[in-house]
């Protein structure tokens, strides 16, 4: 038997332009156990920044779809223009030019890159692109801490270890339990995972590219509730954050993906060369929250989103750990929650289809036609 999709509602609803239709088969993907789909996260990203994101928020933000790194990564079809001649950056960079025709990303603080790769999620945060160098000033929470808790502080192993060690923070336990999901989710890439490996520029597992960049800032720094508080000074520096809730490989090359992305889109938007090699844009892992199964790593990705908009973090210092930026607890309603709201909004949008006339219902029908996310 058939099944039938049935478009459930389509967000934001017209006359708004880039309208994500969401249907019965996108909802079952909050079902436990089940992975997230890029029409969810797609959907719970547009949702956050057009209705919980500050205004002031917003104008300083931009939201790439889950489509865009994909994209940047995908190899051309046979019968597409030659670009052979040009480097490898400049024919990832054509591939998703026009996504940003009508933004400027060197005027953000903030863009946030929604990634999947071989059925995992993960989340890329580029920071102040648009300084040259990290601007330090006076932290206005500042509070003195006794000489106690300084030396506490200071001396924390976790403040005195290396970020070349193997050991990231982690207890032997912790490490343990990672394996084994890393291990689980290998299995998952087996059977979900093998399509997407023929089709992308981006071989993050390659030895030899990962190691051109060196290494990711490991970030195993001590965290305490009052560590915004604790220091004289609140940093911002260009970089680009990696927040994976099954911490496993380095990510490196993404990092070094982006960073010529950002190169070969100074150069077209300014008409000029600017270097973000990692002397100017550091790369960092953040030590967040992770998952403990096999399934819900989407669904971590959209609260590392929605914390940052709820939190903003006030200083980037680097490294950083915001394993407390959020209880566990909340991630076990978090399936939920996206169904009540996506079945409200649904019932929103049916009442406003009863009570409009026949051409609000022709503008719903064109408005299923229209792609999961604008570019």
């Amino acid at each position: 038997v058939a099944e039938i999709f049935l478009t459930l509602l389509v967000y934001p609803p017209p006359p708004a332009k880039g309208g994500i239709s969401v249907t019965n088969e996108d909802l079952h993907c909050l079902t436990d156990g089940e992975f997230l789909n890029d029409v969810i996260i797609d959907f719970y990203l547009k949702y956050l920044f057009l209705e919980k994101l500050k205004k002031e928020d917003a104008v300083r933000s931009h939201v790439f779809s889950s489509f865009f790194y994909k994209r940047l990564n995908q190899r051309e079809r046979r019968n597409t223009v030659d670009t052979s001649n040009l480097p490898i950056q400049k024919r990832k960079h054509n591939r998703v030019k026009t996504w940003t025709r009508h933004v400027d990303l060197f005027q953000k603080d903030f863009i946030f890159v929604p990634i999947n790769e071989s059925a995992h999620w993960y989340l890329a945060i580029i920071c102040f692109p648009g300084l040259e160098k990290a601007h330090v000033e006076p932290n206005p929470l500042y509070q003195p801490q006794t000489q106690a808790y300084s030396t506490a502080v200071s001396s924390s192993p976790a403040a005195d270890r290396g970020s070349d060690e193997l050991d990231d923070g982690r207890s032997a336990a912790d490490v343990n339990r990672q394996t084994q999901y890393t291990d689980g989710l290998h299995r998952r890439i087996e059977c979900y995972g093998a399509e997407d490996s023929h089709h992308s520029d981006d071989q993050s597992s390659c030895q030899d590219e990962c190691s051109e960049d060196d290494s990711l800032v490991d970030d195993c720094g001590s965290f305490v509730k009052a560590e915004w508080t604790s220091k004289p000074t609140i940093c911002k520096q260009p970089c680009i954050l990696i927040m994976d809730s099954l911490r496993g490989p380095t990510r490196s090359t993404v990092v070094k993906t982006l960073r010529e992305y950002l190169e070969v889109e100074w150069e077209v938007k300014k008409g000029s060369q600017r270097s973000f090699g990692k002397d100017v844009m550091k790369g960092s892992s953040p030590r967040v929250p992770q998952q403990d199964n096999f399934s819900d790593c989407g669904v971590y990705v959209l609260q590392y989103v929605e914390s940052f908009f709820e939190n903003p973090l006030p200083s980037f210092y680097l490294p950083m750990n915001l394993l407390d930026w959020f209880p566990q607890q909340r991630m076990k309603t978090k399936r939920d929650e996206i169904k009540e709201l996506i079945l409200k909004l649904q019932t929103q949008q049916q009442l406003n289809l009863e009570s409009c006339h026949s051409p609000c219902e022709d503008t719903l029908e064109s408005a299923d036609l229209i792609p999961p996310i604008s570019s």
